[in-house]
């Protein structure tokens, strides 16, 4: 059913709440039943001379009522009540039909049956062993999680030491447990000018004085790192290389080449975050490679395996700065939890982990397509293995109207101002494109942002 248009004439409500009442009336009417399709929503601004994006949230609030769902190339169906969704929709949880947030940077979660069975079944075999997993543990890791996280830096490209293995309670623990070690209150470090916005939050709670480097499309320049380094002040530079957090370049190898010997040549060491190489199918050496004796790799779990896990693998430049950092996290975390740790060992060990990293790089590259689709006309930065990507705005947009109109439409995204260092900021918004959201919805959130891209921020107010 195409042809549906609504009245919305009968109510003073804003339009689009009049909108989703509209669908909600005729469902209890009768004259929408179970399995209908309503229009596409461009053709229905047009019928009732509204902007797309009243109509989007419109949609957005009936799917939100659970009256409506949407399904990726054939349209929006009536579910007919909140129980029953329309032929040929899988059932999903409740707490998935609601607006994408694109401000979260989480992994596509897995889907397939076989593999969350898998995963489950891990979970249930280390209950066998749960009290002892429930206990206080020695800090020194086991030999089968050091084998664990050796495989998993191996994937990464590094040769590892298990001497200089180190597991962190995620990469933001063993972030703060390094710089513990390397620097003082006021001491100076640096890091791209637009930023994953972790390290300005250690930066600024630590008391460190945190300089953005001038960056291009490979990534921080050299001659700015150079410049730095002569001052004789800097003690620590922070990088996240691959598939840079939020603008999604990946530094080629000649560049970490010169970047790696640069920090070397004036003892700087580097802190390399690294928590998306293993969605690559090759990836350029890390840092740690080029430069092993001056690099602290940072290999995070958490945008592969799931946020959750709370884990990180470090490989320390050597065996007595990593005794430091041990310490340092021994008084801060106490220890990785040993729950996460045992099931992280258990999936890499037995290749459940590479299943997920494959299912996640999959679902990565279906969500980049749709992506491509509403935004190739649009200036944005992605990486087709990633599942963020860097969209700068224009027509009159800034970040703030931007994103809240957005809000309005309950889609959250990031303004460039949570990862920018040094000067202003960018007209840019982070999305992500992964987290628990279906591809429908993702698919409808999509098409939204593109169409308020097309309207300037005057002529999409006038319809709120």
């Amino acid at each position: 059913m195409t042809d549906w248009c609504p009245d919305l004439s009968r109510s003073a409500a804003p339009r689009y709440l009049a909108l989703a009442d509209s669908i909600e009336e005729d469902i209890a009417s009768g004259v929408l039943k179970t399995g209908d399709r309503l229009p596409a929503q461009r053709r229905l601004a047009v019928q009732l001379g509204l902007d797309f994006t009243t109509i989007a949230r419109g949609y957005n609030e009936a799917r939100r009522r659970g009256v409506i769902s949407s399904l990726v190339g054939s349209g929006t169906f009536v579910s007919g009540d909140k129980n029953t969704l329309p032929i040929g929709v899988l059932p999903q949880n409740p707490t998935r039909l609601a607006a994408p947030d694109f401000s979260m940077n989480l992994p596509p979660e897995p889907s397939a049956p076989e593999l969350q069975a898998k995963m489950q079944q891990s979970l249930t075999a280390l209950s066998a062993d749960l009290p002892a997993l429930m206990r206080y543990q020695t800090f020194e890791s086991s030999e089968q999680d050091v084998k664990a996280a050796s495989l998993w830096l191996h994937q990464a490209g590094l040769a590892p030491d298990t001497d200089c293995i180190l597991i962190a309670a995620g990469a933001q623990a063993a972030l703060a447990a390094i710089l513990t070690t390397l620097t003082e209150p006021s001491d100076h470090i640096a890091c791209e000018t637009i930023t994953y916005p972790g390290i300005r939050s250690l930066a600024a709670q630590m008391g460190l004085h945190l300089t953005g480097l001038d960056m291009d499309d490979d990534g921080i320049v050299p001659d700015a790192l150079e410049k730095i380094c002569k001052t004789g002040d800097l003690k620590a530079l922070y990088l996240n290389p691959t598939i840079q957090n939020p603008t999604t370049y990946t530094m080629p190898e000649e560049r970490r080449h010169a970047i790696a010997s640069i920090a070397a040549r004036y003892g700087v060491p580097i802190l390399e975050d690294d928590p998306y190489s293993p969605l690559l199918p090759s990836a350029a050496p890390p840092l740690a490679a080029l430069a092993p004796r001056n690099t602290w790799y940072i290999g995070s779990l958490s945008k592969t395996l799931g946020a959750g896990l709370r884990l990180a693998y470090v490989q320390a430049p050597t065996k007595k700065a990593g005794w430091q950092v041990s310490r340092a996290l021994r008084t801060s975390q106490v220890m990785p939890a040993p729950l996460t740790v045992a099931l992280a060992t258990q999936w890499i060990l037995d290749g459940t982990a590479e299943e997920i990293c494959a299912a996640v790089t999959r679902e990565c590259a279906e969500r980049q397509k749709l992506a491509a689709h509403y935004f190739q006309d649009l200036a944005h930065r992605t990486d087709p293995n990633g599942f963020h990507l860097w969209l700068s705005l224009t027509n009159g947009w800034t970040r703030s109207s931007f994103a809240s109109q957005l809000r309005g439409l309950e889609i959250g995204v990031t303004e460039s101002d949570a990862f920018t260092v040094n000067g202003s900021s960018p007209e840019a918004v982070r999305l992500c494109l992964g987290g628990p959201v279906p591809r429908t919805n993702l698919n409808t959130a999509l098409e939204t942002i593109a169409s308020l891209l097309d309207s300037s921020p005057e002529q999409a107010s006038a319809y709120f």
